[in-house]
């Protein structure tokens, strides 16, 4: 993912003075359904967030480059409007970083 990736929206930050990489934990409450805006309202920031977390991350910790692909993969999805496969796709893909541990709560 690079700056060209065409994922508007803000948020906030993730510094890179942070110790062990831990993804940014995103969430949309389970069994009701969200507005299309807020889906991708939701999806913008924390691909964002996502961005800047590999950005900050990679330099200490290479190896969670390899969720780059998954998360291509989710910015495809967001291109194509299709926010819930998104969501879904970035916590596949935050599974893949830390197994075993929930990032993300189910959507």
């Amino acid at each position: 993912m690079g700056p060209g990736m065409g994922v508007p929206g803000t948020g906030a930050g993730v510094g890179p003075g942070m110790g062990s990489p831990t993804p940014p934990a995103t969430g949309v409450t389970a069994g009701q359904p969200a507005p299309a805006a807020h889906l991708q309202a939701h999806c913008a920031v924390t691909l964002q967030r996502l961005y800047e977390w590999l950005q900050a991350s990679i330099p200490q910790a290479p190896q969670v480059a390899g969720v780059i692909p998954l998360l291509v993969q989710a910015v495809q999805l967001y291109r194509a409007g299709r926010y819930e496969a998104c969501l879904a796709q970035i916590q596949y893909a935050l599974g893949v970083v830390a197994p075993g541990r929930p990032m993300v709560p189910l959507l």
